[in-house]
């Protein structure tokens, strides 16, 4: 059996053949990031038979870099995205539809 490796900071993004379900990811891979913190990321298409779809870069940003391009962002956890996107912060944007309102903006 070869080997297995990979290479710090990079990834191959792979077809899901194991997607059944629409919520399901269309690709999958998995990444060792050497550093915490901010990080650019870039992808570029795979070429050929045998190879990701998608080969994935991240680079770690310097301080400058994060002064300049991230300051003006907080990090959320998950549980803290999920909480302040359950709660609508645009006035009436969980507001449903009737179906007369939907048939009244139809153009024909």
């Amino acid at each position: 059996m070869a080997d297995k490796f990979v290479t710090e900071n990079r990834t191959g993004l792979w077809n899901n053949d194991r997607k059944t379900e629409e919520w399901m990811d269309d690709y999958r891979s998995k990444i060792y990031i050497t550093s915490p913190g901010w990080h650019w990321i870039g992808a570029r298409e795979g070429a050929g038979e045998g190879k990701p779809a998608l080969t994935v870069d991240l680079r770690a940003m310097d301080n400058a870099q994060v002064q300049q391009y991230c300051s003006d962002y907080t990090v959320l956890t998950k549980e803290q995205a999920r909480e302040k996107y359950s709660k609508s912060e645009t006035p009436g944007a969980s507001r449903s539809r009737t179906d007369k309102e939907i048939d009244s903006d139809i153009p024909f």
